[in-house]
């Protein structure tokens, strides 16, 4: 689909799911398209367009991306449509899958990171420019120093690295999971990617209006989850808990600088100085 294709909202009917970036629509051919909302940066949207042309290309995904349309003022993506469930949801089909969960993540996240690329952009650098951008402008220059002193010295690294990888984000076709949401794509160590898939289940914020209840009994499934899942990538990869913590500050970087969500914001701030008071013992 060429990028200068128009489409007509009216046309599109109505959205079947709702993101915090996007609205997705049925289109025919069995594809779909994903339409930003107006406040979405256009600079995220070209890089989830070309992320996901070069994770497609080195078969790290089975989700092709078909080009770039707009609608209206808005922006948007056209994906094949996976008929599929998210890992999240396995389990309401037949509870035995949630055992499993932790376990599929583990190897596919590690196969992600047996494949290598020189065209993503570099975790690095990304980490530099989130240093720079308007969340962490609560550091000081001096702050700012000692933390690009720490990027700098982090460990290189050229695997594919997803950088907001959880079970939402692998949609189960068949029996086939198949990892979707490629927007914060990069290349570089897979430390810095199973450090932020620890922070996403400790850290990150369950979906806007979640019931009480329901977010004491997913803060257990979370936590039984990243168990298993930890102990499965360092089963495969020899990762240790001393490699994870030394790409702790980096998710916290990285989940304040893309994401700055509201409900996080002061619990990361929070810990961003904790580390730098400890001189990045934490």
């Amino acid at each position: 689909m060429n990028s200068s294709i128009e489409q007509n909202l009216e046309n599109l009917g109505v959205p079947f799911a709702i993101g915090r970036s996007a609205d997705l629509y049925d289109l025919p051919n069995n594809q779909v398209l994903k339409l930003f909302f107006p406040s979405a940066n256009p600079k995220e949207i070209e890089a989830e367009y070309e992320n996901t042309l070069e994770v497609s290309r080195l078969q790290v995904t089975k989700m092709h991306c078909y080009g770039k349309v707009k609608v209206g003022e808005r922006l948007g993506i056209v994906f094949d449509r996976l008929d599929g469930i998210s890992l999240t949801k396995l389990p309401d089909k037949n509870p035995i899958e949630l055992f499993r969960i932790a376990n599929t993540l583990a190897n596919l996240h590690f196969k992600m990171h047996q494949t290598k690329s020189q065209k993503l952009r570099d975790i690095k650098q990304i980490l530099n420019d989130c240093l720079e951008a308007k969340p962490l402008e609560f550091l000081s220059k001096d702050e700012k120093k000692i933390i690009s002193e720490y990027i700098k010295n982090l460990p290189e690294g050229d695997s594919v690295l997803h950088l907001d990888f959880h079970p939402e984000n692998v949609i189960v076709k068949g029996k086939e999971p198949i990892v979707i949401d490629w927007m914060t794509a990069a290349k570089g160590n897979p430390c810095a990617d199973v450090s932020f898939t620890q922070l996403l289940f400790t850290d990150g914020e369950l979906w806007p209006g979640t019931p009480k209840l329901k977010i004491l009994f997913y803060t257990l499934i979370r936590k039984f989850i990243l168990s298993g899942y930890l102990k499965s990538y360092k089963h495969l990869s020899g990762l240790t808990n001393a490699d994870l913590n030394r790409w702790r500050l980096s998710s916290l970087l990285l989940r304040l600088g893309l994401w700055d969500i509201q409900s996080e914001r002061e619990n990361l701030k929070q810990q961003i100085k904790l580390w730098l008071s400890k001189g990045g013992n934490v």
